[in-house]
């Protein structure tokens, strides 16, 4: 087999924006414009800085350089010469140009080249500006110290094809006495932290993980800055679910395509605070290049969904991108796979597991962008910023008070808005999942948040998420079996959402019933498969159903995958026990040591007397021969 040749280059993607409408325009001047800007301007400034044409990409051009300097010098150049010749053009007749630029490792094949290298310079050059330029970050690091060129950090992008997220950077061209390539804020700017779930006690993840009804959103916190508003703000979690793509397909994948179009559109309009737009409007983008910052402008939504399917003879994958409409930029992307032969037996279509890990995506979305804007001063804008306060990092009681000052102030705007009745609860949590937290004032602030939460099923009794943290209060006032039923007209408006049907094996656990929770924990695991990001909180129940059967083997495989995705010292409490009641005291001591280092004040007793004020006699029954009897053999102190 002979042997690829490669090469390290510098890579420049420029492509015309709009291509598609000015040559529907005017297909002859079109036409003119650009070999005119290619004779005049383009191709001498490519040779003037030593680089070659690989190839023409239709309304663009693939370059190569072999320096990075003169690369970034050509595109500029470009760039500020467009400028020049679009004076006194009107702006909906200009031609422009995006370019991105990438150095990496690419593949000779004759005069043309291929790789990630060129894939990579491919994505920045989609996120650029119309008269901007996008680099990596290994172009930016090159060239830093030898232009004069300043670069905007657009943070770490999620881009197709692409399995790393990738570090963007925006040319900000400001020389002294010429044209500037202006840009156009960008939201998400900045490094992003790693996402934190929000804080819950050991037997309160499904809240934690389910900020106003949603299992599995994270912050992403990001610095403060300022940036121009918009004229016209979609309204918060507006949406809309572009043709899904059948690439290569038959008709008969074409249609499931479509199919699943609908569905997706459907599943998230159930969503009871999200704005959908309707598929009808949206069946004449199908199999064609969009703006996306255009369809989102005519559309009013603040987020575009693009997909694609391929179906092979066992396996379905469903490829989905969520466009921030604003930008134009990749905000998420995921690939999802189905066993064919399973699909019939599921209990959850592939529409609807695609919609909720949407959910997700979404929402983590719209906590970014609230991070990043100044409060517009409506109820969602409020609430927003309320969750990203409560997961700042840091002092957890003063992150409560911060949050709970914004959903304070979303009610006196809207007295009646639900999901800032229903996130007064994680404030709570906040403050006393620390096992030393002064608990004085918790029962008082659990009877506050029962006439909220109370308030929010009265105001809107088919919000599934109410119900849902309405059951968790109830849990908390040892109401068992009210909690039960509110968390059946939950599971009734989402059936198969795996967050509650872990968290109804939870309540049947605390009533000492573990031989009815366990095969739903199982079904809740098997349900959930990591799409809501709440399969921490199913395995965790998993795991206690188990140690309270005495099936230490068992739990502690549950428990392990728990704490793998969880690190809260809560999960370290079940398997120093699970540890100790097997016998392995090796792994026990390490458990041990880990729970020691976030609760450092533990004591057997502390557990036992929170466990009390909630949970049923014959619940504490099996908790003390199971669990506190594990720790007791670890050696952890009763007082």
């Amino acid at each position: 087999m002979a042997r690829e040749h490669r090469r390290l280059a510098a890579i420049v993607l420029l492509d015309v924006v709009g291509y598609s409408r000015l040559m529907g325009l005017d297909e002859g001047g079109t036409l003119a414009a650009l070999k005119a800007h290619r004779r005049e301007l383009i191709d001498p400034k490519i040779a003037e800085h030593d680089g070659r044409i690989v190839k023409g990409t239709g309304d663009g051009l693939l370059l190569e350089f072999p320096s990075v300097v003169d690369a970034v010098r050509c595109a500029v150049d470009v760039q500020r010469g467009m400028v020049e010749r679009n004076a006194g053009i009107a702006p909906d007749q200009r031609l422009e140009f995006r370019i991105g630029i990438n150095v990496g490792d690419i593949i000779i094949d004759g005069d043309d080249i291929f790789g990630d290298g060129v894939n990579i310079a491919a994505r920045l050059e989609g996120l650029a500006d119309p008269g901007g330029i996008c680099v990596s970050r290994v172009v930016r690091d090159q060239v830093l110290d030898k232009l004069s060129f300043t670069f905007e950090d657009l943070g770490a992008q999620q881009v197709k094809n692409i399995v790393r997220p990738v570090e963007v950077y925006r040319i900000r061209d400001e020389p002294a006495g010429g044209a500037a390539i202006k840009p156009r804020p960008v939201p998400n700017a900045g490094p992003r932290a790693q996402p934190r779930r929000p804080a819950a006690g050991w037997r309160w993840w499904a809240t934690g993980v389910f900020v106003v009804g949603l299992a599995g959103i994270a912050a992403w916190l990001l610095p403060q800055f300022l940036r121009p508003v918009p004229a016209s703000i979609p309204p918060a979690l507006s949406i809309a679910v572009l043709p899904f793509a059948a690439p290569g397909g038959t008709s008969t994948d074409d249609e499931f395509a479509d199919t699943l179009t609908q569905d997706v559109t459907t599943a998230l309009g159930r969503w009871r605070w999200a704005t959908v737009a309707s598929a009808k409007k949206l069946t004449g983008f199908k199999g064609r290049e969009i703006d996306a910052r255009a369809v989102g402008r005519d559309l009013n939504v603040r987020y575009l969904i693009d997909g694609e399917t391929r179906r092979s003879a066992t396996k379905i994958a469903v490829t989905v991108h969520l466009i921030d409409a604003e930008s134009g930029t990749n905000a998420w992307s995921d690939k999802l796979e189905f066993e064919a032969a399973h699909l019939a037996q599921e209990q959850t279509t592939p529409a609807t597991r695609v919609a909720r890990r949407l959910h997700s995506a979404i929402y983590e979305a719209e906590m970014r962008r609230a991070s990043a804007h100044p409060v517009s001063g409506s109820a969602w804008d409020l609430v927003l910023r309320g969750d990203v306060a409560l997961n700042a990092g840091g002092d957890r009681i003063k992150n409560a008070h911060a949050a709970r000052s914004f959903y304070d102030e979303a009610l006196r705007v809207d007295p009646n808005f639900v999901p800032a009745l229903l996130s007064v609860l994680s404030t709570v949590y906040n403050q006393y999942d620390d096992l030393a937290a002064d608990r004085s004032q918790y029962a008082q602030q659990i009877d506050e948040v029962d006439k909220l939460t109370g308030r929010a099923v009265a105001i809107d009794p088919n919000d599934a998420s109410a119900w849902f943290v309405r059951s968790q209060v109830l849990v908390d006032l040892k109401r068992l079996d009210e909690a039960l039923a509110a968390n059946a007209k939950a599971e009734a408006l989402d059936p198969f959402n795996p967050t509650f049907t872990a968290n109804r094996a939870n309540i049947l656990l605390l009533s000492g019933r573990p031989d009815e929770a366990l095969p739903l924990a199982e079904q809740a695991v098997a349900l959930d498969r990591g799409l809501l990001g709440g399969e921490a909180f199913s395995l965790g129940v998993l795991c206690w159903s188990n140690v309270l059967l005495g099936r230490y083997g068992e739990a502690l495989q549950a428990c392990e995958k728990a704490a793998a995705r969880d690190d809260s010292w809560s999960n370290q409490v079940w398997l120093v026990a699970g540890y100790a009641q097997q016998g392995n005291m090796a792994k026990a001591s390490i458990a041990k040591m880990e729970l020691l280092k976030r609760q450092p004040r533990f004591t057997i007793e502390k557990i036992r007397s929170r466990e009390a004020t909630t949970a049923s006699a014959e619940y504490l029954q099996l908790l003390e021969i199971h669990l506190l009897a594990g720790l007791r053999k670890a050696g952890l102190p009763d007082r």
